[in-house]
């Protein structure tokens, strides 16, 4: 189960999948938790930096290998 809050609201989603899409033409990133769009973020490069922008908007509560990017 992964359980994500969001640090500025307290508001907390769960879920079992976390996915990561970063588009190459326009750099915007979406985080998807099983398959609703949770956050999204402008001018983002990789997976990696689309995660880091996530970590500073919630809190994140899960194990590694129930993730997908």
């Amino acid at each position: 189960m992964i359980t994500l809050e969001n640090i500025s609201t307290g508001e907390t989603y769960e879920g079992k999948e976390l996915e990561f899409f970063v588009d190459d033409d326009t750099l915007i990133g979406e985080v998807y938790l099983d398959g609703d769009l949770i956050f999204q973020h402008l001018e983002v490069m990789d997976d990696d930096q689309l995660e880091r922008q996530l970590n500073t908007e919630f809190k994140v509560n899960s194990s590694v290998d129930e993730m997908i990017y």
